[in-house]
């Protein structure tokens, strides 16, 4: 995350679990299947049915099976890859699906040239996530403002050493990370480089940016970086920054996406200032361009209405990606999650316009229209609302069917049209 610790060194043991489930030794010779690269990419966004969620670095851990509160573990019942492929959005790691640099290369970003057989691996695996999910996109994370001492020699003159780092070290030390001096015009020909060089393997459709406040006293010279990795990775790759509660306003004709990480945390308490910046996101940000909404649970990944909010105030605000996930200040990996059945793709693609954040439609709430159902987002300030329907309709939150439901403040809801809600 973005603004007290750099949340993109996430990986360690359970990279190398999940790289062994999906089969890495198998993939060797395997071949891949045709998903067509950048050219796909318009057309995945594009195709996706909603709700639609994304992964952030670490994956699910459970299956919720609404609205019956089973709660089952997933490893258990598929393949590490099945459950990623759930998601419409997944970013991690350049490790992540099994690239590896070649023999005594140390260092990504000084030399990004990795081994023929893990880029044959690595498609494989890509391959197998886009067989289950052909919607899928895949990104890889790429260092610029901090990163391990492992990222460059000891001696780089592109680590920062300064009180600002200094006091960046003694606050980050779940992940032990120092500042990157990313103004540094070589260092960013490094970065630029890397991510070109990822998306060249036809492993992942671009690069994902932790901590991109264009705002900031930094902001010019990621204004200057943002240039250089599109330059590099091309004009269809996908480029998405971690803007957390800002609107990347000087870089956002170079981003595609906003990572809007920690809805519900100090720093992002109002879901008022998540609905303005979908929107705005949605207008301004490169095409194809998209939002992914991160919320952190206050009290449980059994508050099912605080879930069903974060879910449907994407659908009604944006047309993007979402994800209630646990909060980082706790002392297991970040973004680890459930799945919970009110995501499963039920309601086809949005056919009404996006909610307008200052003209609530439904006595202080907001709904939009799905081919299948329609969203309803009650913010936690307004009252009990009633929506009711001229035909039977089924809750995704109770499944109880009928033409009639109230929906509690603070809480979202799918109905369904009951052809579809029997299927």
């Amino acid at each position: 995350m973005a603004v007290a610790m750099n949340s993109g060194i996430r990986i360690g043991a359970a990279l190398a679990l999940w790289v062994l489930s999906l089969g890495i030794g198998a993939a060797q010779g395997a071949a891949t299947v045709p998903d067509g690269g950048l050219d796909s990419v318009a057309g995945r966004i594009a195709g996706r049915n909603f709700p639609s969620t994304f992964q952030a670095w670490n994956g699910t851990e459970n299956l919720r099976a609404l609205p019956d509160g089973r709660v089952v573990p997933l490893p258990g019942v598929e393949a590490a890859a099945a459950t990623t492929a759930r998601h419409d959005l997944y970013f991690s790691d350049w490790r992540s699906l099994g690239l590896r640099l070649r023999p005594g290369l140390q260092y990504v970003v000084l030399t990004p040239e990795f081994t023929a057989e893990s880029i044959e691996a690595a498609r494989s695996n890509r391959a197998r996530l886009l067989a289950a999910n052909p919607q899928m996109l895949i990104l890889a994370e790429i260092h610029y403002f901090s990163a391990s001492k492992s990222y460059l020699p000891a001696d780089s003159p592109w680590w920062k050493h300064d009180a600002l780092n200094d006091r960046f070290e003694s606050t980050n030390t779940e992940y032990r990370s120092s500042r990157l001096d990313f103004s540094n015009s070589a260092f960013q020909d490094k970065v630029a480089a890397l991510c070109g060089a990822l998306v060249r393997t036809g492993i992942f459709d671009g690069c994902m940016m932790d901590w991109w406040h264009d705002n900031d006293e930094m902001g010019a010279d990621r204004v200057t970086l943002i240039r250089k990795i599109r330059a590099a990775a091309g004009e269809k790759a996908i480029l998405l920054g971690n803007v957390n509660n800002t609107l990347p306003a000087r870089t956002a004709s170079y981003l595609n996406g906003m990572y809007m990480e920690g809805l519900g945390s100090k720093f992002f308490p109002d879901w008022h200032t998540a609905a303005v910046n979908m929107v705005w996101g949605e207008n301004h940000l490169r095409k194809p361009a998209f939002t992914a909404l991160e919320a952190w649970w206050q009290s449980g990944r059994t508050d099912y209405a605080a879930m069903r909010a974060t879910t449907t105030l994407a659908l009604v605000f944006s047309n993007g990606y979402v994800l209630f996930s646990d909060p980082n200040s706790l002392p297991t990996p970040d973004h680890l999650h459930d799945w919970y059945g009110f995501w499963d793709k039920s309601l086809g693609k949005a056919v009404g316009p996006l909610a307008n954040p200052d003209r609530p439609d439904l006595s202080g709430a907001f709904t939009r229209k799905y081919e299948r159902g329609e969203a309803v987002f009650n913010p936690p300030s307004n009252h009990v609302v009633m929506v009711s329907f001229p035909e039977p309709r089924m809750s995704a939150a109770t499944g109880q069917t009928g033409r009639s439901f109230k929906v509690a403040a603070g809480d979202g809801d799918l109905f369904l049209t009951v052809s579809v809600a029997k299927k």
